[in-house]
């Protein structure tokens, strides 16, 4: 049975990133842009009609402030996740726009890659910040583990693959034998394991195995 693709709203002033937004992500067999606007109203009148899935929204649009729009979105699309888009790496941003309802922050500098999993991530129903925001936002800083609240946090801000491929790293295991074990490539894996290496901080093997075992996670964590 063939799933039907993720539908995607983009709202963004910018036309030239409308366009090339609209052919990065229609490339993707998951995903189906079915609206694009550059302005607030229309951008109520699509959501509405359209019930998209994700909302891709700019902070800065001209006429208002994307924050602000975005409970507004919301009323109008309820079963919509919606995903922030910025220039700016602005702690005050960030937290304004989750606590508004924002279930991704995406830098504009990383909308390739980052996005295509910030989407994939935010339609699993988890949340996604941008890795070098995420550590500001818990008050931490790389390598750092010493809060047990903020080692959590990052900790949760894992996938749930992302996380048994950090514990197998953990426990030893290579990226081929991960990779059997979850029916993956090894490339994959490396995809994994540098992303979540980028989201809890760490920049060793060392650094990660700490951690892991002030969490207890490899307490109950069966060998591959």
């Amino acid at each position: 049975m063939i799933e039907e693709p993720t539908t995607i709203l983009v709202v963004d002033d910018h036309p030239l990133l409308l366009s090339g937004l609209g052919m990065l992500l229609n490339a993707e067999k998951d995903l189906e842009v079915i609206g694009q606007t550059d302005r607030a109203e229309s951008a109520l009148e699509l959501a509405q009609k359209l019930q998209p899935d994700i909302i891709l929204l700019d902070i800065g649009l001209h006429e208002v402030s994307g924050i602000d729009l975005l409970p507004r979105l919301l009323a109008a699309s309820p079963r919509s996740r919606i995903i922030m888009l910025t220039m700016h790496e602005d702690q005050n941003y960030l937290q304004r726009a989750m606590q508004s309802g924002a279930r991704g922050f995406v830098l504009k500098r990383g909308l390739d890659a980052d996005l295509l999993y910030a989407i994939r991530t935010v339609r699993r129903g988890e949340v996604y910040v941008h890795p070098s925001m995420l550590l500001e936002l818990v008050g931490g800083e790389p390598g750092q583990t010493e809060n047990p609240d903020h080692q959590q946090m990052l900790w949760e801000s894992l996938s749930q693959r992302e996380q048994q491929v950090m514990l197998a790293v953990a426990r030893g295991h290579t990226s081929r034998e991960i990779a059997e074990k979850y029916f993956v490539s090894d490339k994959t894996v490396t995809t994994y394991r540098s992303r979540a290496m980028a989201k809890l901080g760490l920049n060793s093997k060392a650094e990660l195995v700490r951690l892991v075992m002030e969490l207890g996670k490899l307490d109950n964590y069966p060998t591959l």
